[in-house]
């Protein structure tokens, strides 16, 4: 049978709960037998002692006091007095003294009982266990000594004067007595616990195992869908824990599949169509000569050749991305001339743009030449696309600034021209393959569409960074940075 995650939450919850509790029971039962010995040995040499300071006081009697002088103390009559007093703990109701005395012993060094008494008295009865010798060393009271048995001792002293000693014989190990009742009450009691937080923690156990077993099987479900192809499934987040945290990187992760998913078929519509517009314009020119509708002339070759040429930058650009997504924009870093590549991108667009009725002027403050560590021929081609973007898109007549600033070590290049602008929405897009606004900036014939994508590839491919907003002269604002020293990025 195979167990399901549920089990086996609840399981290792459970059980883990379970030796916790054990173990809680048995470092309990072993404090508390040990703790419960030495509070028992503990108060054995407190009654001791304090049977000691009662004898003493009570020699310390006048009563006694010939008695004493004479050295002839009858202990057995004094004891006896002590227990009537009430200064013997554990004694009232205990053998009289004559058979305390009488030497007649059970094998456990305990008086024997009367006919009709118990076999043996209960284990912890001070008075039982209590033996008294003189100065001599006669044992005066209790029972015979066993041999070899440790047993606690005091002096009984009197003004500097050793009268006796009092020994207390240890507790009988018996089973049925008093205190191995109390410990037996102690281990039921804490076998009794351990059942009842064995209890109180299934319940929660349950429905934590409940509750993470039915998020992750949740979370199973989505990314079966996903795996299926149904990128919109999603995991529903709940709390900040790891495994919301896992809901969230599979939501995050399923939306980029579902955006990645789109823009490949928007890609694979697009380029068709971009591929398609010129395959059909070429056709359409060779069926008109093969037909004799348009004469084989010069004009006919020249239109065919830029229809090929515009085909080829479509492909020549696609390739391009396809490389940078796969390895990287491939750039050879090497000083150059900032200033000299922006003259030399104006210089080479000015006729064209003067040709269309746009004035293309260039800011470069006071510089005349600055130093950098770029891939020169890439950045030629970054400006020239953002060149012919503009060219393309900006209405006649009308105006282009390209302009060069050094903001806290970093290089800006903008390009900024008049109207039409583009609208908010589409500005953050503009960079993306083959989008275009057609609402506002009509296509020209010999655009691809994939300018500023690769001049986007370029700038990154340099550490830097290229942005699109509204320009200041009611167009477009493309604002190209790139670091002094581009072979830090590299």
């Amino acid at each position: 049978m195979r167990l399901r995650l549920f089990h086996k939450l609840f399981l290792l919850v459970a059980v883990s709960a379970l030796l916790a509790a054990l173990a809680m029971a048995i470092v309990l039962s072993l404090n508390l037998k040990r703790g419960f010995a030495d509070y028992l040995d503990a108060r054995d040499d407190e009654q001791l002692l304090a049977f000691v300071d009662a004898a003493a006081r009570q020699l310390a009697n006048p009563s006694n006091d010939a008695a004493l002088r004479a050295g002839n103390v009858v202990w057995p009559k004094l004891i006896n007095d002590l227990v009537r007093l009430g200064e013997v703990p554990g004694a009232r109701g205990a053998v009289p003294a004559a058979r305390r005395n009488s030497g007649s012993i059970d094998r456990e060094g305990n008086p024997a009982p009367r006919r009709g008494a118990p076999r043996r008295p209960p284990p912890d009865n001070f008075a039982m266990r209590l033996l008294v010798f003189d100065a001599e060393g006669r044992q005066v009271w209790g029972p015979k000594r066993p041999a070899q048995r440790q047993m606690l001792e005091q002096r009984i002293v009197l003004a500097g004067r050793e009268l006796a000693t009092a020994r207390l014989l240890p507790r009988a190990p018996l089973p049925k007595n008093v205190d191995a009742l109390f410990l037996q009450s102690q281990y039921r009691d804490a076998s009794l616990l351990t059942v009842l937080l064995l209890a109180l923690a299934s319940i929660p156990a349950y429905f934590f195992a409940r509750s993470g077993a039915a998020r992750l099987s949740a979370v199973q479900r989505a990314t079966t869908a996903i795996a299926a192809g149904d990128l919109s499934a999603r995991v529903s987040v709940t709390g900040g824990d790891e495994i919301s945290a896992m809901g969230e990187n599979i939501n995050s992760m399923a939306l980029n599949l579902q955006q990645l998913d789109s823009s490949r078929r928007r890609w694979l519509a697009e380029i068709s169509h971009e591929l398609r517009t010129p395959l059909a314009v070429l056709i359409g020119e060779l069926d008109a000569l093969r037909d004799e509708v348009r004469p084989l002339n010069l004009l006919a070759v020249r239109s065919l050749s830029e229809e090929a040429q515009r085909l080829e930058r479509v492909v020549n650009d696609l390739h391009f991305l396809a490389l940078a997504d796969m390895s990287g924009t491939s750039c050879t870093f090497a000083p150059c001339d900032a200033v000299a590549i922006v003259v030399d991108a104006r210089a080479r667009f000015a006729p064209a743009f003067s040709k269309a009725e746009i004035s293309l002027s260039m800011d470069l403050g006071e510089r005349s030449q600055l130093a950098v560590v770029w891939d020169g021929a890439r950045v030629t081609q970054l400006l020239t696309n953002i060149l012919s973007n503009s060219l393309r898109y900006t209405d006649s007549p009308g105006s282009a600034v390209l302009a060069l600033k050094i903001v806290n070590g970093w290089v800006h290049l903008t390009l900024e021209d008049s109207a039409p602008a583009v609208p908010e929405a589409d500005l953050e897009r503009i960079v993306e393959p083959l989008y275009r606004v057609e609402a506002s900036r009509a296509r020209v014939s010999g655009g691809s569409g994939m300018g500023l994508a690769v001049s986007q590839s370029i700038v990154r491919a340099h550490g830097g960074s290229l942005s699109a907003a509204t320009s200041a002269l009611g167009g477009l604002k493309v604002e190209i940075i790139l670091p002094g020293n581009a072979l830090n990025h590299d």
